[in-house]
């Protein structure tokens, strides 16, 4: 089959989109446990892409656990399908957007709350502020599998976006809501914290992501700072331990040569 273009997601990059043609043949069974999956070659010239789009669309299947690639021998599938399981990198504030255009935020509750001594300690803001408080299942746009549980909390100077989150939170391809409230309040991003921990699975929780309450689980926690120090977005998300996957890319800089340019008189 030739110069097969995958139907486009907005907001969706196109290795991801091959990725996702590629899992969902793999889950129908078109390719055997065991058996050779099809080269970098054979792949750019099904999708009329580039190698390095194909070779990102073979490492996110890799991630995943279906296929394994060895140097010098190919690339063969380990399993079918792991509908509980998914995984994303990130490497950059675009790294962030790719994972809610792949991704769907389900409400589940939204409203303005009073921190109280705990949940202050938890996002790291002082005991009585008001926060808009917006929490909710998400899942794979592609499969409706589900990813995690997740609180978003906004500070109260943004609680107007509570809008673009009503109105646009279900579908896939729409903005975060960070960027929504750097669109909406001219906020610049100085930093975005994330910090993973380890936690026992809550009761309330265990159910709507399949997992035994008590289970190991992965808390992570997201903190946009602005230009001036300060917080205007945390996020909690509260993973099934077995079904998480997290890979980070670090790529070293260039050396400088020390030399400074010397300029003509």
């Amino acid at each position: 089959m030739q110069n097969q273009k995958p139907g486009r997601r907005k907001g969706v990059t196109l290795y991801a989109e091959i990725r996702d043609t590629l899992s969902g043949e793999l889950a129908e069974g078109r390719y055997p446990v065991g058996s050779r999956f099809p080269t970098e070659q054979e792949l750019c010239a099904r999708f009329g892409t580039g190698r390095h789009t194909v070779r990102e669309a073979l490492r996110g299947l890799e991630e995943m656990g279906l296929i394994s690639r060895q140097p010098g021998s190919g690339t063969v599938v380990l399993a079918q399908t792991h509908p509980r399981f998914f995984t994303y990198r990130i490497e950059s504030l675009a790294s962030l957007s790719q994972y809610a255009a792949e991704t769907r935020f389900d409400t589940c509750h939204e409203g303005i709350v009073i921190l109280h001594d705990r949940l202050a300690e938890m996002i790291r803001a002082k005991p009585g502020e008001r926060w808009l408080r917006v929490a909710g299942l998400r899942r794979i746009a592609s499969s409706n599998a589900p990813i995690c549980w997740t609180e978003i909390f906004i500070a109260e100077p943004y609680i107007g976006v509570r809008e673009h989150m009503r109105t646009s939170a279900k579908s896939p391809g729409q903005a975060p809501c960070y960027q929504a409230i750097v669109a909406t309040y001219d906020v610049r991003i100085a930093e975005v914290e994330r910090r993973i921990t380890a936690v026992a699975m809550p009761a309330d929780v265990a159910a709507m992501l399949g997992a035994a309450p008590g289970s190991p689980a992965i808390l992570e926690r997201r903190t946009y700072i602005d230009s001036r120090g300060e917080m205007f977005e945390v996020s909690l998300s509260l993973h099934a331990g077995d079904s998480f996957s997290y890979t980070a890319r670090l790529v070293s800089e260039p050396r400088s040569t020390g030399r400074a340019r010397q300029n003509k008189a």
